[in-house]
């Protein structure tokens, strides 16, 4: 049988793509590719599990971190490397296509729908330089492209593909009835870089990393207030239950042998948890613990103490602490 492997992000137009491939036949395995800023996992799963594919997931390597770094093509309105990201996510797709033999690799991608990378110029740039020349199939608006070699080999019929082009959506939609494609109950979450309120977290982490700073510390950009103390010292603080148990996930996973690495929860409360990456002394401390205590609603008053649990590399300790009088969070603008 015919061998695909598939791009699949978990939207609408990665689903409509294999299934206009397993229409020919072609045997689809699925490929995930999950970023510290993007996480589509739970819809990539449910796809796989409506089209009845087998789905891989990968995550990023530090490689990734250097492409948003110094991106080759440019950023979008934020810090959103589109090209690059994309040319990156194939790259991993290149490697699952040599080791299983593979004939085609499949995208979702639209001509016109994107402008920072879907214009007729950046599919065949990324088809140059993805080391598939003449096996990246773009199923949707494959009519509208130079036929490849798949093609013209027989390997795919290129008569069976489509012309769609542009942003309106409901041509989409229409081929997703006529192939018999459901709408997902898993909206699939968009990526983070694009935001231009973002972009702030983004170009402080990499203005300020250092031989430390760790994958896991751009994912936590996504959740939480931040704060910089200085340009040695920084505070996340959750917004949310889903914050701080990133958090918590995060120290308790990465963090644990560093030295640089506090993190605190409410000991005698309900209030946010809160980490401190960086330089930390009394002055670092007393700057987190007083944001947490001043966005805290619940936060004990005296003579009751304020009490929490202090994690620093494996020790959990109980700490009391009395709050900065005149402290005016206000003052401190988070990222």
């Amino acid at each position: 049988m015919k061998k695909a492997i598939a791009l699949l992000s978990g939207g609408f137009d990665s689903l409509l793509a294999i299934k206009i491939m397993q229409k020919q036949g072609f045997e689809v395995l699925g490929l995930n590719v999950i970023t510290p800023f993007c996480d589509t996992s739970a819809a990539a799963r449910e796809c796989a599990e409506m089209l009845g594919i087998e789905c891989r997931f990968v995550h990023t390597d530090a490689s990734y971190i250097e492409l948003v770094r110094h991106p080759r093509y440019g950023y979008g309105k934020g810090v959103n490397p589109c090209l690059d990201c994309h040319l990156y996510m194939i790259h991993r797709a290149k490697e699952l296509f040599d080791e299983v033999g593979a004939d085609i690799v499949i995208t979702g991608e639209v001509i016109g729908q994107r402008p920072m990378s879907q214009q007729r110029h950046h599919l065949e740039m990324l088809e140059y330089h993805s080391g598939l020349k003449g096996r990246l199939i773009r199923p949707i608006c494959g009519q509208l492209l130079p036929p490849t070699e798949a093609e013209l080999t027989g390997i795919v019929d290129r008569s069976q593909l489509y012309a769609l082009s542009g942003r309106a959506r409901a041509p989409l939609h229409q081929l997703g009835q006529e192939l018999g494609i459901e709408k997902t109950k898993n909206a699939m979450a968009g990526c983070v870089l694009t935001e231009i309120s973002f972009a702030p977290r983004v170009r402080d982490l990499l203005r300020h990393e250092n031989d430390q700073t760790g994958i896991w510390e751009y994912e936590l950009l996504r959740f939480g207030r931040h704060f910089r103390f200085d340009r040695t010292a920084r505070v996340i603080m959750g917004r949310r239950e889903a914050d701080c148990d990133a958090l918590s996930a995060a120290f308790h996973e990465h963090a644990q042998d560093r030295d640089d690495v506090i993190y605190w929860e409410p000991n005698n409360y309900m209030g946010p948890s809160v980490m401190l990456i960086g330089r930390i002394d009394g002055e670092t401390r007393r700057f987190a613990l007083d944001l947490q205590v001043a966005y805290s609603k619940n936060a004990p008053k005296a003579p009751e103490p304020i009490l929490l649990d202090e994690y620093y590399k494996t020790e959990q300790t109980v700490v009391p602490f009395v709050p900065t009088e005149g402290f005016e969070r206000e003052r401190f603008r988070t990222l």
